[in-house]
């Protein structure tokens, strides 16, 4: 089969910025799979108002720095859940930090489900169709030790058990510590990618992941009572914490 005839016979939705209403969900066939993909929009986050992550989208043929690109970020969002999570097991906790730990879980268990389906997609077009150079190696996410930003797994799991007040400003400053490890992958990944969609995933996690770093350096200095750096701005539209 030619590149052509496979790409065509792979069927991945066009769901650009914009199409739809607002708010209405689409159902598309990607690859032979049935995904829905939530129509274009902007969220309200504590830290301000953000774009939605991107949708389900026909793209280039993915190559493995792309490839691999998603099963490491799949990796790198299941351990920022369980931070989350753990952190929400306290009772009475400042409500900033609840908002944030939610928002954060919820952001993050889309964004696995979008780039789950994506994966899978691909992974069964290449089986049916694929063949010589055009069917990349499936690719496994790296060692997750070797992950910028990764928390030691003993650590994150202190999380449930420190007092609520330590906590609390503990799960800020380590999510501060993943995201900027997620934000160093995507700046890396990019000038390497070949799929135009997974390079707006990069992106799009540089750019929100960037703000959420923002608001919650000023939150752990307003809960920690230290002094936020010389200079320090406001994030836009996110409001003092």
């Amino acid at each position: 089969m030619s590149r052509t005839a496979w790409l065509g016979a792979l069927v991945i939705a066009l769901l650009t910025a914009g199409c739809g209403a607002a708010g209405a969900d689409t159902t598309v066939q990607l690859g032979g799979t049935t995904a829905t993909a939530p129509a274009a929009r902007t969220v309200e986050r504590p830290w301000g108002t953000v774009a939605a992550f991107p949708e389900l989208r026909q793209a280039e043929i993915p190559v493995a720095a792309d490839r691999g690109f998603v099963a490491d970020m799949l990796t790198h969002h299941r351990q920022a859940i369980e931070l989350s999570e753990n952190v929400l097991r306290h009772e009475g906790l400042d409500e900033r930090v609840a908002a944030t730990a939610r928002y954060i879980a919820a952001d993050q268990k889309n964004e696995i489900e979008v780039m789950t389906t994506w994966s899978r997609a691909w992974e069964e077009s290449f089986r049916k169709y694929g063949h010589g150079a055009h069917a990349p190696a499936m690719h496994a996410a790296h060692d997750s030790s070797s992950m910028p930003g990764m928390v030691a797994p003993e650590t994150v799991a202190r999380v449930r058990t420190l007092p609520r007040e330590e906590a609390q400003v503990e799960f800020l400053r380590l999510m501060v510590e993943h995201h900027e490890g997620a934000v160093t992958m995507s700046q890396d990944y990019l000038g390497t990618d070949h799929n135009s969609f997974t390079r707006t995933i990069a992106q799009h996690i540089i750019r929100e992941q960037t703000t959420e770093i923002t608001y919650m350096r000023r939150l752990a200095d307003s809960l920690s009572g230290a002094t936020p750096a010389s200079g320090a701005t406001p994030t836009p539209g996110a409001g003092a914490p």
